[in-house]
């Protein structure tokens, strides 16, 4: 794709037979106010649903109060403007267990969401704070700690993004059964969360590495009728930087719970060919 702006993307996202996508405001916030109004306004006329990924510089778990209010006004922003842009979610990675113990990570993060959500209420935004499942253990957000964060605040406005890569790298391998997706499915039937990531993974003892295609090659999206122009390019970089599979993640088994449990919400792909496999997990699912 010759441009890459978020409109551009939002056309192609549309003409690849897609339904949602995930503005990157990873490291900084892209558009203004006026722009984003231009991509709430395409995005409706498409019915492209929208989410936005907050930025990667947010630590609510630090003892650093400069860090710590830094992080609630990066969250905050991110929320404002996809807002404007018609996202339904804002998912950002909510902290660091650092040196100190559990308990004093959870209450800052506990405190910094609070505030977060207090600024939400004061500008009268819709969209929600979902904090993400998180990929290694040095990170807060497990799936249990999520659900707790969420009874304790008890805001509308709150839920949580589960990424299945996540959970089978940050538990070395593990989460990778039919079973164990309905045992997690059924933990958080109560619809905690509504907003779903799911990629290859490549992880060690520690947790997340990268993330991964969920084939092992371009010719196996080409058997399987994925041939998007100008994508194959891309597959020497990715296999220089160990992004190619294929993945180890049970896909199939996760597209099967999901469509068993009647699954609401949005499903995002992280993985490094984005328009592939996220192709491929649609048609998938269509089958099922």
């Amino acid at each position: 794709m010759k441009d890459r702006n978020a409109i551009a993307g939002i056309r192609r996202i549309r003409e690849l037979g897609l339904a949602a996508m995930e503005l990157e405001f990873v490291y900084q916030i892209f558009l203004d106010k006026e722009k984003a109004e231009e991509v709430r306004k395409v995005a409706e006329e498409l019915d492209v649903a929208l989410s936005v990924h907050g930025s990667y510089y947010v630590n609510l778990g630090s003892e650093d109060k400069q860090k710590w209010h830094a992080s609630i006004t990066r969250v905050v922003q991110a929320a404002k403007i996809g807002e404007l842009a018609g996202a339904r979610y804002v998912t950002f990675h909510a902290g660091f267990r650092q040196k100190q113990d559990g308990d004093l990570t959870y209450k800052n993060v506990k405190d910094g969401i609070s505030r977060i959500l207090d600024e939400v209420d004061k500008a009268k935004l819709k969209i929600k704070i979902t904090p993400e499942l998180t990929g290694k253990a040095s990170q807060w957000g497990d799936l249990e700690e999520l659900i707790k964060l969420n009874k304790d605040l008890g805001h509308n406005n709150l839920g949580f993004c589960f990424d299945f890569a996540h959970k089978h790298a940050r538990d070395g391998g593990g989460f990778n059964s039919k079973k164990e997706f309905d045992n997690m499915l059924i933990l958080i039937k109560k619809e905690l969360g509504e907003k779903f990531h799911i990629s290859g993974i490549n992880y060690t003892e520690k947790g997340e590495r990268n993330h991964l295609t969920l084939l092992g090659g371009y010719k196996e999206y080409e058997h399987q009728g994925i041939d998007i122009e100008g994508m194959e390019k891309y597959y020497e970089d990715m296999q220089k930087k160990n992004k190619i599979g294929p993945a180890d993640l049970e896909w199939k088994g996760l597209l099967q719970s999901l469509k068993e449990f009647g699954v609401g919400g949005t499903v995002v792909c992280e993985s490094p060919n984005l328009e592939q496999d996220a192709i491929l997990m649609s048609k998938t699912y269509e089958k099922l």
